[in-house]
């Protein structure tokens, strides 16, 4: 009767060392292309998330009235503040003692498509040289709006006015005239900080001393690695956010943004230059 053959100690264990390191090979390379995916997908979220942040703020900062863009902060927060424009257009009359209502140019498009007051609290601007113009009414270049007619229907909406030109209900006069007879209609604030190394952004009402960050705002974008200067007003660092370059009746206003973004190890830096026009 013959024995039948099996394997020797010898041979079992050469066999496990020899897929123990073939194992370790395998898992070496799936370790390795799962870190370049998890590498290649951070960047990719990295990338689209700042440059959605980046493009957002571009387009709102270079809608913003004259002269209102301005920054407060501390290491905690950095602000950057503006008021965007609804509606720009020129006036034909201003209000005057015993009769507050102005004379624009009709608010419509060239598609016939009419502005119309938003619901709540509406602004006229006219000459606004300092953002203090903008945000303290106390100086006269901002006043309440609070109806629109024509002289149709009365309805500024409707558009049935005889000469394109209605009228504008206010509370008050304005201090100064515009050399251009720009108007522009307003109804908010909005803020963009950087906080807790976040990009927040959030809207509040045209007041007179600028707000700053808190816990609970909308988030637009996270990993922010800017470090917060003390003063980014009377004396801003380098990797602050947020600056304002030059600021004049004769030229427009630039908007420094500098945002780096740091996510395992990827970092992604922007400085954009946004122009917003100062001429009030």
């Amino acid at each position: 009767m013959r024995k039948s053959k099996g394997f020797t100690l010898i041979e079992l264990i050469t066999v496990v060392i020899i897929l123990g390191v073939a194992s370790a090979g395998i898992a070496a390379f799936v370790r390795s292309s799962m870190q370049t995916y998890i590498d290649v997908s951070t960047r990719e979220q990295l990338l689209t998330e700042s440059r959605f942040a980046i493009e957002r703020l571009k387009r709102e900062i270079a809608n913003a009235v004259p002269n209102s863009v301005r920054i407060t902060g501390n290491t905690s927060y950095h602000c950057l503040e503006f008021v965007p424009i609804n509606w720009a257009t020129v006036y034909t009359r201003l209000p005057a003692p015993g009769n507050l209502t102005m004379d624009v140019v009709a608010l419509h498009d060239i598609n016939d498509v009419p502005y119309s007051l938003p619901t709540g609290d509406n602004f006229a601007v006219v000459y606004p040289t300092r953002s203090e113009d903008v945000y303290d009414a106390t100086r006269s270049k901002r006043v309440n709006v609070t109806a629109c007619s024509d002289d149709g229907d009365g309805n500024c909406n409707t558009l049935d006015d005889s000469d394109d030109v209605v009228q504008l209900t206010v509370t008050g006069q304005f201090a100064q005239s515009s050399p251009a007879s720009r108007v522009y209609l307003v109804d908010r604030a909005v803020s963009f900080c950087v906080y807790q190394n976040k990009l927040i952004r959030y809207e509040n009402d045209i007041i007179t001393n600028q707000l700053g960050a808190f816990p609970g705002l909308p988030v637009l974008a996270e990993h922010v690695a800017n470090s917060l200067s003390s003063n980014p007003v009377g004396n801003p660092a380098e990797d602050d956010p947020f600056r304002i370059v030059s600021t004049s009746l004769q030229s427009n206003a630039i908007v420094e943004v500098r945002l780096r973004f740091v996510d395992n190890d990827e970092q992604i830096a922007y400085q954009q230059e946004i122009h917003v026009a100062n001429v009030p």
